[in-house]
């Protein structure tokens, strides 16, 4: 974080001389302690953070993936000119045990073309589904396995 700091310092300073370095220096440790003492942050969080960062960047990419597939079935689904629609609505329990993890699992299944989150407490999640190709291992996602994992890790 110190490093993270020192850079956005200079960075919004435009230049680099001794002066603006010591000054920043001394700011992003008045921000640092600042920090440690009353925001309950220090080393071993910013390590489990760090720890976080491949298996977010591969939850990203999971999600991504899952929104491009979603997109193309849904653009069958719309082209085909006497296809009828089945909307479904799932509602299914959640391994997930932090809000947060649950909240992101809300949050993608909505992102997701083709389904949307209607209703999320505690375990429980109600997922209105357009079709029933997209109710289809909806309990089973990919990113929720890969949410889980991120909770492994520590996120709080």
């Amino acid at each position: 974080m110190l490093t993270a700091l020192f850079l956005l310092w200079i960075a919004f300073n435009g230049r680099v001389t001794l002066e603006i370095a010591g000054i920043g220096a001394v700011i992003v440790a008045a921000l640092y302690f600042f920090c440690v003492k009353f925001l309950d942050y220090g080393l071993r969080r910013e390590l489990r953070i760090l720890r976080m960062i491949p298996a977010a960047l591969v939850y990203v990419a999971v999600l991504l993936k899952e929104i491009v597939q979603a997109s193309f079935q849904l653009m069958r689904i719309m082209l085909r000119t006497k296809y009828e629609v089945k909307p479904q609505l799932i509602t299914f329990c959640t391994p997930l045990k932090t809000t947060l993890a649950q909240s992101l699992l809300a949050n993608s299944i909505t992102l997701t073309p083709g389904t949307l989150s209607v209703f999320c407490e505690g375990e429980k999640l109600t997922v209105h589904c357009l079709d029933q190709s997209f109710a289809e291992g909806i309990e089973n996602l990919s990113f929720q396995r890969r949410l889980m994992r991120l909770e492994k890790l520590g996120v709080k």
